[in-house]
């Protein structure tokens, strides 16, 4: 037994030298170079990245076996620029598997981590290959990849040591990360943000084993109030050889305030996976809460909240699968005017695949208030068909838009939809319904036939519509590009066309607030001041300084607001605000910056031909116009303008105008540019200048002469011109000729101005008669063959008042 003992000592003194002196011999010749250089080689083999290890790799044995790393970088794919870098890298490893190339990890610990993940224009990231197949990547494309991989020219043992000299088995007791910084860049958007200040806590990690991980962040997104905190609990299980990755449950919260909102509440709680190979992603008990509140009013939303909940949702690429069960999707808006925008999308049970498809009917809403209202319902039902050709049996649109003046527009239109959920194509071959328009006791309706076909890949939608108004037809045809930020390119033609029913303008206000969409209390007083030559008391100047705030734009506005591009418009007969164009054609540009652009507006207006340009601001009220009128009937026209009809005959107009206002008084105000008019052979209405002449011996004697306004009382001219340029509403005439075949006048200076904003005009002028006139002295009548005198025209009230500076002749 002790000889036993005895020899079985020796055994293990010999057993225990070797291995003392084995691992002394492997410490005296350890290199870690010939590591370093098989894991760069690595690397480059399989992500096509360069790994850089710019510091020493050293080896440590207290208090156990391990390496620390520093300064290492890793490069984005096929390029030199750095995509990830950590400053200091330790590791614990197994001492046992590096005799026999492989590496088994006890723990991890990393710090100053900086990574840099980017968004493309095309959508791709630059992480996408390592985890990532190909968009276009199926069953046949993975058997296709085997049986290449099978074939190789490799001579079998040696593919056999290739594969054992690439085994890496991971086994990591934890991994702990601190100081790290994540940033993400969208080129597309060119919007960025980061997680700052970041750590990393996770259990054992055994690949195809749950680990639970606890990330704590700050959150940055560029905006100067931001002041968040990220908090992410979970647990998650991957398995790379298989390409799985499973959340089998996270919890995540982010509190403080960013981009200038308050964070009441965001959370994100479910379960997720993604199989690469099967191309296949799932998640359960799915729920997301977002509430935000701004912080000032420079935010234009002062409320944002939105509510996903959904038992199931999945997406498989390779079998054209989509489900959804119980999904359920609310949120809503709010701005500082009280205004908000909620929208809900419910689905019981959608189940689409290349095989089959079935659902219960999907159900949404989209409701806005305010001064205006719009109630939208959407519905799809009657599934049927492959994902490559699903088939909606009706996919109906009902709603109202109401305006503040209680003007209603109601849709009810409905469509059978084909969509290709494999190219994203989809089409509304026969849309049809109703679109009703109601205005007190007026009731119009005009029944629309369309299609629509689109591709969602693209973002691209092509449409065509007629409709029937009135008894006359129309016709709406164009390309709708880039979903998220809308880019339209469309041409109206139609037989005739009432502008002012489907805008919901009311007719009877004036023409000055034609870009305002005032309240009902706004249009009354518009209303009531209408009268450009009411007995009202001068308006003072608006300073000089254009107002620069911004107005509240109306719904239809914010829309357009939102769109970008080119509009043809080719009507027969357009009547708006009670004036009619005929043989009307125009092209409208718009930005989506809230500026809109009219070029080459050509009509017959009044009798005569308009051209006119002009540009426009829904958000600040600026407005520039360079318009021509030619041979157009004026009595008419300023009947149309809801003014006095003073003038009748036929002119030429040219005028270049530029105004900046949030109200129709603001508008006149700041109206400045030039003015000028050109008529033949026609009447000056409200007075008569010979009854001036006939009586001029009273004017001479007194040095003046009251006459009372009188839309009968008229003056003949066979030319009629002047041109003024306008300051803040005043017109300040440059030049002036009025010739008669009685008298002439002709402007003394350029002090003569008339006031738009309260029709008050004061005219210095040179009288010149050229038939003979009697005047009375001292009982002696005496004709004067024609006489030249100074004299000033006004208005106070309804009176018209002459003057002149000569008591004798």
């Amino acid at each position: 037994m002790n000889k036993w003992l005895k020899r079985s000592g020796i055994v293990l003194v010999l057993l225990i030298l070797t291995a003392v002196v084995g691992g002394a011999i492997f410490l005296l010749n350890f290199d870690p170079k010939v590591y370093q250089d098989r894991l760069v080689k690595e690397i480059k083999l399989r992500y096509e990245r360069d790994l850089k290890i710019n510091g020493e790799i050293e080896l440590s044995l207290f208090p156990r076996i391990g390496l620390r790393v520093t300064d290492v970088s890793l490069s984005n794919k096929n390029a030199e620029t750095e995509f990830s870098s950590m400053q200091e890298v330790r590791f614990a490893v197994a001492l046992w598997p590096l005799l026999f190339d492989r590496f088994l990890v006890d723990h991890v610990k990393v710090n100053g981590f900086k990574s840099h993940i980017v968004r493309y224009a095309d959508g791709s990231l630059n992480i996408d290959d390592f985890y990532a197949l190909p968009l276009d990547f199926d069953k046949e494309h993975m058997a296709r990849r085997r049986q290449q991989a099978a074939a190789e020219e490799l001579p079998i043992a040696e593919r056999a040591a290739r594969m054992a000299a690439n085994e890496f088995k991971i086994d990591i007791a934890g991994l702990d990360l601190e100081n790290g910084t994540v940033l993400v860049e969208d080129q597309a958007s060119k919007r960025q943000f980061s997680l700052d200040s970041m750590s990393i806590h996770t259990g054992r990690i055994t690949f195809g084993e749950p680990f639970s991980l606890a990330l704590n962040a700050k959150l940055d997104a560029r905006h100067p109030t931001d002041d968040a905190t990220l908090n992410v609990r979970s647990r998650l299980r991957f398995e790379p050889a298989a390409s799985i990755y499973q959340v089998e449950q996270i919890d995540a919260t982010l509190q403080g305030q960013i981009k200038g909102y308050r964070v009441a509440e965001a959370a994100l709680n479910g379960r997720f996976s993604v199989d690469n190979f099967a191309g296949d992603a799932h998640g359960k008990a799915l729920r997301l809460l977002l509430n935000l509140n701004a912080l000032d009013e420079s935010k234009r939303l002062s409320h944002i909240d939105l509510d996903v909940r959904a038992d199931e949702v999945g997406l498989n690429r390779i079998d054209t699968q989509l489900l959804a069960k119980n999904l359920s999707i609310k949120g809503s808006t709010a701005d500082h005017q009280k205004r908000s925008l909620a929208w809900e999308l419910n689905s019981p049970n959608l189940n689409l695949s290349g095989f089959d498809a079935a659902a219960e009917p999907l159900t949404g809403t989209v409701q806005f208030r305010g001064e205006e209202s719009m109630d939208v319902n959407v519905s799809l039902d009657g599934f049927s068909g492959l994902a490559s050709n699903l088939k909606i049996r009706e996919n109906t649109l009902k709603g109202r838009y109401l305006t503040s003046a209680n003007r209603a527009i109601d849709i009810d239109l409905s469509s059978p939809l084909s969509i290709n959920l494999l190219s994203g194509e989809f089409s509304y071959p026969a849309l049809r319904g109703l679109l009703r328009l109601s205005d007190g006791d007026l009731l119009q309706e005009a029944p629309v036939i369309a299609s629509i076909r689109g591709d969602l890949r693209s973002s691209s939608m092509d449409f065509n519509v007629d409709a029937v108004m009135d008894a006359e037809r129309m016709n709406l045809s164009g390309t709708l590009s880039s979903f998220s930020k809308p880019s339209i390119d469309f041409k109206l033609s139609a037989e005739s066309l009432a502008l002012d029913h489907i805008l919901g303008v009311d007719s009877d206000l004036p023409l000055a607030s034609l870009m305002l969409e005032s309240d009902a209390k706004d249009k009354s007083q518009a209303a009531a001041t209408s009268n450009q030559t009411s007995a009202a008391a001068p308006i003072e100047a608006a300073p000089s300084t254009k107002p620069n705030k911004s107005r509240s734009l109306s719904l239809k506005q914010e829309l357009l607001a939102r769109l970008s591009g080119v509009g043809v418009f080719d009507i027969a007969k357009m009547s708006y605000r009670g004036l009619d164009f005929q043989d009307l054609s125009a092209t409208l540009f718009f930005d989506s910056s809230s500026d809109i652009k009219i070029d080459a507006l050509r009509a017959k207006f009044f009798g005569g031909e308009l051209a006119a340009n002009s540009q426009m601001s829904l958000d600040d009220g600026s407005l520039k116009v360079d318009l021509k009128l030619k041979d157009v009937d004026m009595a008419s026209l300023l009947q149309g303008f809801k003014a006095r009809a003073l003038l009748s005959s036929r002119a030429d107009i040219d005028l270049a105008l530029a105004t900046q206002g949030l109200s129709e008084k603001e508008l006149l105000q700041n109206l400045n540019g030039q003015l000028s008019l050109d008529s033949a052979e026609g009447k000056w209405h409200g007075f008569s200048m010979k009854r001036v002449l006939d009586d001029v011996t009273h004017m001479i004697d007194t040095g003046s002469q009251q006459l009372r306004f009188e839309q009968s009382e008229t003056t003949p001219f066979k030319r009629l011109r002047f041109a003024a340029d306008v300051n803040q509403g005043i017109m300040h005439f440059t030049k002036l000729h009025v010739d008669s075949s009685d008298f002439s006048l002709v402007n003394k200076d350029e002090s003569s101005q008339y006031n738009m904003l309260d029709g008050h005009f004061d005219f210095n002028l040179q009288l010149n008669a050229k038939q003979p006139v009697s005047v009375s002295r001292q009982g002696v009548n005496v004709q004067v063959k024609g006489f030249s005198i100074p004299i000033r025209l006004w208005n106070d009230a309804e009176l018209i008042q002459v003057e002149t500076a000569l008591q004798e002749l």
